[in-house]
């Protein structure tokens, strides 16, 4: 079952959002899981794709570009995003390629 909430989507306790990339992390110490992983921070978009609230973290397996929309999975779903699991609450699962608002 799905509940909307302002641009995101929410099941069974999980959410999983439409954000853009706004920038990239680069670590140069980091903890073990995290060495060579790609982060990106993300600003989650509105119904009508408006930035809206803060930049967040976000873990991810794609080379991705500032600008680029995606869906981010938050919660403790987001570490079965890559294998092995990550120590993450926030991943991103997809790029968006298009998206067409009625």
């Amino acid at each position: 079952m799905q509940e909307r909430d302002s641009g995101n989507y929410r099941r069974r306790g999980c959410c999983v959002k439409l954000a853009k990339v706004v920038g990239t992390v680069v670590l140069s110490q980091c903890i073990e899981p995290f060495r060579g992983q790609i982060l990106h921070l993300t600003q989650d978009l509105d119904e009508h794709l408006e930035p809206m609230g803060g930049a967040e973290v976000c873990a991810t397996w794609a080379a991705l570009r500032e600008g680029d929309a995606v869906i981010v999975e938050v919660a403790r779903e987001a570490c079965n995003a890559f294998a092995p699991p990550l120590p993450v609450d926030a991943a991103i699962v997809g790029k968006v390629d298009e998206i067409h608002l009625g």
